[in-house]
């Protein structure tokens, strides 16, 4: 797996269990007795049996919600909340503090993979519903449970230089090339479109005019980002285009269907850290990889502040 894949999967699972907490909290709050307003036991009726939902002659009722909530996640939830309020105690008993710089470094790693900052956020308000304080609140709690736990371990320098060594494929700077094509049957079809390339023609609109590929013709031929080896591509079109620089293009390359103009839109390289934030990245996977599992220390922090769930909650 590598390092991008490891950051997505970490974010999705963090995500995960936010939009569990975030869910139940609905129900959570909605199950709270109502406040001393002057309200009737007949208001506290008609709020219960007040439609949360319609379908056709049918409703779901605000209790049906909440009940429905409080049986798929309540237990959950209330775990979540609890660990939360344990690790902010011993935080704050340890006089740890997270930093708006831990936290932005924190938010980036969970950003490789996407094309920029406003993507991420995007795709996480759109998919799971979480906002940038979402996000935020997420990666305070993370760090500041991870400080908890290396808390009295030490990593020394040969111990960061071997790993690195042993994982030197994980720290290599990966090219992605955002690429585009233009697929036609025959050699001299393609040297034409090449020369009205050269004469100032526009990529997208040749392709959209010229180009059999069906996929990506519609689009400017576009093949999007794609990593400088990749597998999926001929590798006479890589191997052309791991030539050229952003902005140029080349052809024709002959493959098995015909011949292909390729053009590089842009270039990136995926790990933009410097030797000292790798460094410091391994120094602190090595310290969690000796506290243990973090949900074993989540419990005890429980434990350790008498944490108690009193309610009952539907069986399943």
């Amino acid at each position: 797996m590598t390092r991008q894949e490891k950051g997505l999967l970490a974010a999705v699972v963090v995500l995960t269990i936010s939009v569990l907490v975030l869910g139940g909290l609905i129900g959570y709050r909605g199950l709270q007795p109502a406040r001393d307003n002057g309200e009737t036991g007949a208001d506290s009726t008609d709020e219960e049996s007040r439609a949360a939902a319609i379908i056709g002659d049918d409703t779901i009722s605000e209790q049906e919600w909440v009940e429905e909530l409080k049986k798929r996640y309540g237990k959950n939830t209330l775990l979540e909340m609890l660990n939360r309020k344990a690790i902010a105690l011993e935080a704050k008993s340890r006089g740890i503090q997270v930093t708006q710089q831990e936290i932005q470094e924190r938010l980036k790693k969970q950003m490789e993979g996407y094309v920029s900052e406003e993507a991420y956020y995007e795709e996480m308000q759109n998919q799971f519903g979480l906002s940038r304080d979402d996000l935020i609140v997420e990666a305070m709690y993370r760090i500041s449970l991870e400080k908890i736990a290396v808390l009295g371990i030490s990593i020394d320098d040969k111990q960061v230089d071997r790993y690195i060594k042993e994982h030197l494929d994980e720290y290599n700077s990966l090219k992605q090339m955002d690429l585009a094509w233009i697929t036609v049957d025959n050699k001299s079809e393609a040297e034409d479109i090449l020369d009205r390339l050269e004469s100032g023609g526009d990529f997208a609109e040749l392709a959209h005019t010229y180009s059999t590929d069906e996929f990506t013709r519609d689009n400017g031929g576009s093949l999007g980002w794609t990593d400088e080896s990749d597998p999926f591509l001929p590798d006479t079109v890589m191997e052309t285009a791991r030539t050229l620089n952003v902005g140029e293009s080349a052809g024709p390359v002959e493959v098995p269907d015909g011949y292909v103009i390729v053009y590089v839109r842009d270039i990136r390289t995926e790990n933009t850290e410097s030797p000292q934030e790798i460094r410091q990245e391994v120094r602190r996977e090595l310290a969690l990889q000796q506290a243990g599992p973090l949900d074993d220390l989540e419990q005890s922090l429980r434990s350790k502040y008498g944490a108690q769930i009193t309610t009952d909650f539907p069986s399943s």
